[in-house]
């Protein structure tokens, strides 16, 4: 009986033990596209004969993983403060999960000048913890996103300049949200840092075990935005399915919104907030690695090099002097917020970035200039390239 190809679906949970079935539910189902398996990967030796002929001598399996790809949308989880149906996927790709449940109120304590990107907040013990939220004053309409915050002294530095002056005891609100920091776990004993998969192809099950995974994001205008997953498994058993067609339960998958000027804002690189984007890229890439030793077999995280790419217009020096900032080696934040309803928001602040190989290139007879990104460990303690906060 032939299988149907559009008949895919896969399920994903978390693993209390590594490579212990977990096994994954209705609810666990990922809302994905572009779904594809590599369900037999790894070596073979080959057994090289010596006979009295040609001919092939056969080889022998030696190791053996699975691979799974898809890309999932961008969109938060309806509300503020819940962890998005992708908060999982990237507690497997080494990323901890921290939740501000309630917002986090006070006042300011100096005068925030407008045109200024700095204010005094009354709160908060611990450098760069508001760094990747969003904050608000009941004197401004508007919402800003926290690039860098200072324990010592308090200040908080904005992704965009003030639109007017705060006083010295203005209100502020923080707002509730769910934030993910890349961490350097390694090896398979902590629990929930890997997760158990079941592919199904219209009723023949694959099952990886002890899965970890890397993954990269698209932000470019007029189109959804976008994260690539891929994930590495052990091999857990290939069968037919216990449900030919097994149910799925979507409904915390919310509908993203476009990367637009309207849905996209509070973009900034390097102090700067004029750059018009035309394409935006990361990827985390996480050095995924399948083991295997005489007692032991595993996939594991053994490094991240994370990077992105930019095409924005090109400008005049006096605009922005990108030129220099490559040159020089220069360093500084790039902030980004996709969404303007609560709990619809997605914020990427990465606070320490470096631009290379600048080119130009032609988008319709306008001059982009295109722009490779290296995201660099910013705090004494690094696990803090890039926080991808859910508001």
């Amino acid at each position: 009986m032939a299988l149907s190809q559009k008949k895919r679906l896969i399920l994903i949970k978390l693993e209390a033990a590594y490579s212990t079935d977990s096994a994954p539910a209705i609810a666990d189902a990922v809302l994905c596209t572009a779904l594809d398996i590599s369900p037999l990967e790894g070596s073979s030796v080959e057994r090289d004969f010596i006979r009295p002929y040609f001919g092939n001598s056969g080889s022998i399996r030696v190791e053996g993983y699975a691979s799974v790809s898809f890309e999932t949308e961008v969109a938060g989880s309806g509300t503020a403060a819940t962890a998005p149906e992708w908060g999982s996927l990237l507690k497997a790709s080494n990323f901890s999960e921290n939740i501000t449940p309630t917002a986090i109120v006070g006042t300011t304590t100096a005068i925030g000048a407008i045109d200024t990107t700095t204010v005094t907040l009354s709160v908060g013990a611990t450098d760069d913890i508001y760094t990747g939220m969003s904050i608000s004053f009941n004197a401004l309409p508007a919402q800003y996103e926290i690039i860098k915050y200072v324990a010592s002294t308090k200040i908080a530095t904005l992704s965009k300049p003030l639109k007017a002056a705060v006083t010295a005891s203005s209100p502020f609100s923080i707002s509730p949200n769910v934030i993910y920091l890349p961490n350097s776990n390694f090896g398979s004993g902590q629990p929930n840092t890997s997760a158990t998969i079941y592919f199904n192809l219209d009723g023949v099950r694959h099952v990886l075990l002890g899965a970890r995974g890397t993954m990269s994001f698209d932000l470019s205008p007029k189109a959804i935005p976008k994260m690539k997953w891929k994930f590495d498994g052990l091999l857990g058993t290939i069968t037919d399915s216990p449900q030919a067609v097994p149910s799925s339960d979507f409904t915390g998958w919310q509908t993203p919104i476009p990367v637009s000027t309207a849905n996209t804002t509070d973009i900034h690189l390097l102090g700067y907030n004029g750059a018009a984007i035309e394409k935006l890229s990361f990827d985390i890439a996480n050095t995924v690695t399948y083991r295997q030793t005489l007692g032991s077999e595993s996939v594991l995280i053994t490094d991240r090099k994370p990077s992105g790419s930019i095409s924005l217009e090109a400008g005049l020096i006096a605009t922005k002097d990108w030129w220099t900032a490559v040159k020089d080696s220069t360093t500084g934040a790039f902030a980004i917020k996709h969404g303007q309803t609560a709990g619809n928001i997605v914020g990427f602040t990465c606070p320490k970035v470096q631009l290379s190989a600048p080119k130009y290139s032609d988008s319709n007879g306008v001059a982009m200039l295109d722009l490779s990104m290296a995201l660099l460990p910013y705090g004494v303690s690094g696990n803090d390239e890039i926080r991808i906060c859910s508001k």
